[in-house]
């Protein structure tokens, strides 16, 4: 009988560091798997950005605005959202029916034309 307690703290002792790895491997695994879904978006975040740019270049043709309007808007918004949200009464746009979440979208591609004028862009 004596045995088996010494073979449990034998077992215990043996297997302890043995997991302590297997824990810290998992812990490495999980936080690859974690750097790998954030570069595929900001890969794709890169992949619209560079969408609304070609976009805003093919209507305005000025590079540096288009780029801080490009990187300004939320990603949601595509450049021609963003045209029709400016040139669109807020009325017409049912920003009274709106989310709170879609009338924070509708503020911020409003204030992405603000800054980017702002810069002087077009002095």
């Amino acid at each position: 009988m004596l045995l088996r307690p010494a073979m449990i703290m034998l077992f215990l002792s043996v297997s302890s560091p043995l997991a302590l790895a297997q824990d810290d491997v998992m812990d490495k695994i999980r936080l690859l798997e974690q750097q790998i879904q954030e570069l595929k978006a900001l890969k794709q975040q890169q992949a619209v950005t560079e969408i609304k740019l070609d976009h805003c270049m093919k209507a305005v043709a000025q590079k540096k605005f288009c780029t801080c309007v490009s990187e300004k808007l939320p990603l949601e918004v595509g450049f021609e959202q963003y045209v029709h949200t400016l040139v669109t009464s807020r009325d017409k746009l049912g920003y009274g029916d709106m989310t709170p979440e879609q009338k924070k979208i509708v503020d911020a591609t409003i204030e992405v034309r603000d800054k980017c004028i702002e810069k002087g862009f077009f002095k």
